[in-house]
């Protein structure tokens, strides 16, 4: 994966996504999950507790941006397996992140987050890779976006939201 540019920020909220993507992008998508780790890691290498603990203008800090996404990981793989089980529909999320919210991440050091990140997303690759391609193809609706995804669809899903934290923290970064 080659190095992450900042973009234009857009909210989470506002993105679109595509359904009913092939299989023959899971190889794709999987890379991106499983190298996001690293993508942070290297991003974060030198970032001092001051910089990662630093919340402006009423957002999360590094440090808080990397717990929502470890805790985040249960809900994916919880989807995964809504998917995979026929659900008509994927469980929902909390959309005001009350779990991340009420979490003392800015009490931890930024490596022991991203240990705790790897260790979450080690699981939701090893189930991943477990999946037929017969799996990988049935779909269930995605609460907020109402619309049918399959596991590729919400590989990409997963990939991009990793992205979008990213460009949050490369942001806190630079000021």
């Amino acid at each position: 994966m080659k190095e992450v540019k900042p973009q234009s920020f857009v909210r989470w909220f506002d993105r679109q996504f595509d359904s009913n993507t092939s299989s023959e992008y899971f190889d794709e998508f999987l890379k991106r999950l499983e190298h996001f780790p690293t993508v942070l890691k290297k991003l974060l290498k030198s970032c001092p507790a001051e910089v990662s603990t630093r919340k402006m203008g009423g957002k999360w800090s590094v440090n808080e941006n990397i717990g929502h996404l470890i805790l985040l990981e249960d809900l994916w793989r919880i989807r995964f397996r809504d998917i995979k089980e026929g659900k008509p529909d994927m469980s929902p999320a909390d959309l005001n992140n009350t779990a991340t919210d009420q979490s003392s991440f800015n009490n931890m050091p930024v490596e022991e987050l991203i240990k705790h990140l790897v260790s979450e997303r080690e699981k939701t690759i090893a189930m991943l890779r477990k999946l037929s391609g017969e799996e990988l193809l049935k779909t269930s609706m995605h609460p907020r976006l109402q619309q049918p995804m399959n596991i590729i669809d919400l590989m990409h899903f997963v990939a991009e939201h990793d992205l979008h934290h990213v460009y949050a923290i490369q942001s806190i970064m630079k000021h």
